[in-house]
């Protein structure tokens, strides 16, 4: 029975690994009859229908479908594909043939430059991946650094960050009040000290505010 490719397999894996949770009803290998009685990455390549015979005599399929559930907050298949096409495009991976995803196609033929794509499965339900039949390439397990993919921030990262920076500030605050008692000073300078820190304050939720959303600008781009 085939297998699936090395460098597919690593590609599930990664993509496992960024959403564990993920649905997989989608998910596929080996071609069924109707993949079968065409030519598709998704046939045995040593007995069955396919553009191209590597040079080993292993049973592999070169295709994989992945769910487009991922079930996990801020990332999306379309982020995964347009990742995985960039590192295509410039060079820095060279794994695959082409991926089709949503009405649309990516070749390494076409320079990895999208085009819609009219075939009989529109591919809204699972992203489409082709490996290379070199044998250099299908067999490589490297990494295929999805967790470079930016996402967007949850409400739990927001809370995170907004409690992280708030101890932040609290301790730089009591670290000055701790070096500078209000025991030695007047009332007049105990109330310029005490205008100072609720100032600092007001200044810190300011770049707090700042800060989140330059955070949240980042990720977006």
């Amino acid at each position: 029975m085939a297998v699936l490719v090395p460098c597919l397999v690593q590609l599930r894996a990664d993509v496992d690994a960024i959403a564990p949770g993920r649905d997989r009803s989608s998910d596929g290998t080996i071609g069924d009859r109707a993949h079968q009685d065409r030519v598709s990455d998704h046939n045995d390549d040593e007995t069955g229908r396919v553009p191209i015979r590597d040079a080993d005599t292993k049973h592999e399929v070169h295709a994989l479908d992945l769910d487009v559930n991922l079930r996990e907050p801020g990332l999306t298949m379309e982020a995964v594909v347009q990742h995985v096409v960039g590192r295509c495009r410039s060079g820095a991976e060279r794994r695959l043939r082409y991926v089709i995803y949503n009405e649309r196609i990516w070749e390494a033929s076409n320079g990895w430059r999208r085009r819609s794509y009219s075939g009989d499965n529109p591919h809204t339900q699972h992203a489409h991946f082709s490996a290379s039949y070199d044998s250099r390439h299908e067999a490589s397990t490297a990494s295929w650094h999805l967790e470079e993919i930016p996402v967007a921030l949850t409400d739990a990262d927001k809370k995170w960050l907004s409690a992280t920076i708030n101890t932040a500030v609290a301790a730089e605050l009591r670290g000055w009040t701790e070096e500078n008692p209000d025991s030695t000073k007047t009332p007049r300078e105990r109330g310029r000290v005490g205008g100072w820190i609720r100032m600092s304050e007001q200044r810190a939720r300011v770049r707090h505010e700042q800060l989140l959303a330059a955070i949240e600008q980042a990720v977006r781009n």
